[in-house]
């Protein structure tokens, strides 16, 4: 088990940084007061999640998310955990981002950029924080083994070109191909995944087609995946690695060439390794979370 760094002190100092941007929310945990930006952030969240909920209700859900994030910033610190180099890059772009597409609905919301980075910092933590609870030396350690067999079983990884059975029509609508439309199109993909097959590859065949979408990089996705049909999954599992095929799923034909998601040179599994985590212990670690949460009460 990780050893306590200075628990009180960590637990104040993170508090205190808490309360840093602005004040008036009129809540505090612990004694230190919450900042406004990051208490109307999480009634927003609440309301996002329960549109329905009475007052009562709204409040309840809001201390509980604000008690959990500062029990997640406190142990984090108590922990002694830093985030990397890249962590700490991928935040950075993540809250850029997020602030260029939102910032003026954040900005009327009362949030402003540094809360919206503190809350994107504290989900770096809780990554953190589930990683070093199930670490070898941790709270409950889980076998890397287990995590690597669950990672091989449930996730592929594939380079593809997608095309779309569905067109617009004059009014703007997506109406199907027609049946015509439809078998000439597959027939494309069809010589495409042959031609792949034949030496090709997915690469040299990007611009085979027009009005279609072409991952050259490896993608890599799991079986709860949302960003493919649900039926995708299961058709590019079954294809040989190193091997191409043309197929259809809800309103779109692929042709994917899968890749070897167990190829020990490319070690694509220490890159998903914290997600295989949290599927597999994800709930049981909210669990965990509820009671650390429970240390840090929200007050009037």
């Amino acid at each position: 088990m990780k050893k306590a760094i200075c628990a009180v002190l960590a637990a104040v100092l993170c508090l205190c940084a808490l309360s840093a941007c602005s004040r008036g929310s009129g809540v505090s945990v612990n004694g230190a007061e919450i900042s406004k930006g990051i208490y109307l952030y999480f009634t927003d969240e609440a309301k996002k999640e329960n549109p329905d909920a009475d007052e009562a209700a709204l409040k309840t859900a809001v201390n509980q998310m604000i008690s959990e994030y500062v029990a997640v910033n406190s142990i984090y610190a108590d922990r002694g955990l830093s985030l990397s180099a890249d962590a700490k890059m991928e935040l950075t772009q993540t809250v850029n981002s997020l602030w260029r597409l939102f910032g003026t609905y954040y900005t009327e919301l009362g949030v402003t950029k540094q809360d919206l980075n503190n809350v994107e910092a504290n989900k770096q933590y809780r990554d953190a924080l589930i990683v070093d609870y199930y670490a070898p030396d941790g709270d409950e350690p889980i076998a890397e083994e287990t995590l690597k067999t669950y990672f091989n079983q449930n996730y592929i990884a594939f380079k593809n070109i997608t095309g779309f059975l569905t067109t617009v029509d004059n009014d703007g609508n997506a109406v199907p191909l027609s049946d015509a439309e439809k078998t000439a199109l597959t027939t494309s993909f069809t010589n495409i995944a042959n031609a792949v097959n034949g030496g090709s590859s997915i690469e040299e065949q990007a611009n085979a087609l027009d009005n279609t979408i072409v991952n050259t990089e490896t993608v890599v996705i799991s079986k709860a995946d949302t960003r493919y049909p649900a039926e995708f999954f299961t058709a590019v599992a079954a294809i040989p690695n190193g091997t191409a095929k043309a197929f259809t799923a809800g309103d779109y034909i692929f042709v994917v060439q899968r890749e070897d998601i167990t190829d020990e040179d490319r070690d694509l599994y220490s890159q998903y390794r914290t997600d295989c985590l949290k599927m597999l212990k994800g709930e049981a670690f909210e669990q965990v979370l509820a009671g650390w949460a429970k240390l840090y009460p929200v007050s009037e």
